[in-house]
């Protein structure tokens, strides 16, 4: 007898309906971007038991005719391509033609429907594996789709979901995703007795009715052109951020993005003027060229592959720059000046104060008890580049003139030395951060067993872990697969006790402060396991650390913030008026 065989119906299909249709959430995607592809205008979407139940999704689009009414729920049918070719130039949020055959696979479906201007409506009614009913029906132009039962004659996937609140929470926060990208639609919500209607006005009058919080925030929008993309930036004034990056997001052609080269860059620009830990509030909306973003490399759509990636960026950026800029003055004129090597910042005159708050990383942490007792060597690494002379400790005890001299501890996490008659103010968490991340990413990183092993539950960016499998083993993850979960059974050592946290963070909103996963995860242990603001370091560990810090090659935190800053002795005379330039 043959060992392969050919899957049966049944089985292919919820297989292939499992790619697209995970929770209520993802079916509510499909749905609403039918209803938004249909040039439906106000549309009304209502749940029960978190979509577990019901979902129902209603519009006032084109609607559809008998024929196509038929046609829509069979396997690969849609209206939106034909040719290979098309997704080049597809506008629509769908195109493969999955999402209701994947729906009809794995719960019971009813679609009413009356194409505009014909007097005459239809419904069509299905369940997984049984042949659609369609009859004559009586409703409004447009089109709604019910959605029952998720689930329910398929166990095996129906165990995975979560409680009706957390699923209603998830499709909750699609339903934004959708309204946030559209704001010129009227979009309707209700879950029990919750009740919400977005009407259509401005994107920032939309991103502030999705998010009620920043109602009390003042908000501002910028919008800009070139050859390339169309964007247009909602952000809040750099009094007010978050110590989470919930409220950054980047959404590209209509859909929202883990695109981290933007995401990055966002928060590189922002960094310049917010508190060191703080995460600004941004939503940017771009709109390019549909041959120029490739999303059909996600059976949801939820990545993009970039064309021309360095041309929109290097755009995104200017505009980023004269936006912050022109709103907020020269205060990061400093942060311009490279450091790759030592230097004095020179600052304007016309700003207020020469030293602006780059680095206070951690402010709310708590100093950690003992820390004092085990100093810096239990974190240091060797010099990177061993410049300093053998005779260095020696000198520095002698008073050498031409040594680092530690002063003291200063405010925050900043520690005040001395070296050739400048006056430096080192960064104490972003030294010991940028230390550690060097180190990580230098050379592949011992792993620490868990006595108990750790689980991680189904996650959308469950694909993030296959694809980075390597990079996470090299920083010291060791994760295997076991059915539809992840098992962590070693963690990184240098960060072991914050090795899990830093890693469902990544899994969860995929952030890097730079633009790969490995840079990613290694700036988010070196972080967490660097000093903290309110450590205190003894007279030893401080000069130790200033001495690796003097020795980096990139003097910057991973984040991008300056590692320190330096006054020379003439520049501090001229400000105290001693001297007159």
């Amino acid at each position: 007898m043959s060992a392969i065989r050919i899957l049966p119906l049944e089985t292919s299909r919820r297989i292939a309906a499992g790619e697209v249709i995970d929770r209520p959430a993802s079916a509510l995607r499909e749905l609403l971007d039918n209803a938004i592809d249909a040039d439906g205008h106000d549309i009304s979407v209502a749940i029960a038991q978190g979509g577990i139940q019901e979902i129902s999704v209603t519009d006032d689009g084109t609607g559809m005719s008998r024929e196509d009414l038929q046609l829509s729920i069979q396997e690969h049918a849609t209206s939106k391509i034909y040719s290979p070719d098309d997704i080049l130039t597809a506008r629509t949020l769908g195109f493969r033609g999955e999402a209701l055959a994947s729906i009809a696979a794995v719960a019971r479906i009813e679609i009413a429907t009356r194409q505009r201007g014909t007097e005459r409506g239809w419904q069509l009614s299905c369940a997984p594996l049984q042949t659609p009913e369609v009859a004559s029906f009586a409703c409004r132009e447009g089109t709604r789709v019910t959605m029952r039962g998720l689930f329910e004659s398929y166990p095996a996937r129906k165990q995975f979901l979560k409680r009706p609140q957390s699923e209603s929470l998830l499709c909750r926060a699609t339903f934004v995703e959708r309204a946030m990208a559209h704001p010129a639609l009227t979009f309707r919500w209700k879950s029990g007795s919750e009740l919400d209607v977005l009407l259509p006005g401005s994107q920032k009058d939309r991103v502030t009715l999705c998010y009620s919080e920043l109602t009390r925030m003042p908000m501002m929008d910028s919008s800009f052109e070139s050859e390339l993309v169309r964007a247009t930036l909602v952000y809040a004034d750099i009094t007010a951020y978050r110590r989470d990056r919930r409220l950054l997001q980047v959404f590209i052609n209509r859909r929202r993005v883990p695109e981290w080269g933007l995401l990055s860059l966002i928060e590189y620009e922002f960094g310049k003027y917010l508190p060191g830990g703080a995460h600004p509030i941004a939503f940017l909306f771009l709109e390019i060229d549909p041959a120029l973003a490739d999303f059909n490399i996600h059976p949801a759509k939820k990545e993009v592959r970039l064309k021309s990636v360095a041309e929109i960026r290097a755009a995104i950026h200017e505009m980023l720059s004269k936006e912050l800029n022109a709103r907020y003055g020269g205060t990061a004129k400093s942060l311009e000046t490279p450091f790759s090597r030592m230097e004095e910042l020179s600052f304007s005159s016309a700003e207020q104060s020469p030293i602006k708050p780059y680095g206070e990383l951690g402010s709310t942490v708590n100093t950690r008890p003992g820390f004092e007792s085990r100093g810096f060597d239990a974190c240091a690494i060797p010099p990177l580049r061993p410049t300093l002379p053998e005779d260095f400790w020696q000198r520095i005890q002698r008073g050498d003139a031409s040594m680092p001299r530690y002063i003291g501890k200063g405010p925050g996490p900043f520690i005040l030395f001395e070296l050739e008659t400048s006056l430096y103010i080192l960064d104490q968490h972003a030294a010991h951060e940028r230390i550690l991340y060097d180190r990580i990413t230098s050379k592949e990183g011992e792993s620490q067993p868990l006595l108990v092993p750790y689980v991680l539950e189904p996650h959308d960016n469950d694909h993030a872990i296959e694809q980075n499998r390597d990079k996470l083993a090299f920083v010291g993850y060791r994760i295997e697969r076991d059915g539809q979960t992840w098992i962590v059974d070693a963690v990184p050592a240098i960060a072991a006790s914050r090795s899990l946290e830093a890693l469902t963070e990544w899994l969860s909103e995929p952030l890097p402060a730079q633009t790969t996963p490995l840079d990613a995860i290694a700036a988010s242990l070196s972080c967490k396991a660097a000093i903290k603001d309110g450590d205190v370091l003894d007279q030893y560990s401080a000069e130790k650390l200033i001495s690796q810090a003097l020795e980096l090659p990139e003097p910057r935190c991973p984040h991008g913030r300056p590692v320190f800053i330096s006054l020379s002795k003439e520049r501090l005379y001229t400000m105290f008026g001693r001297v007159v330039e």
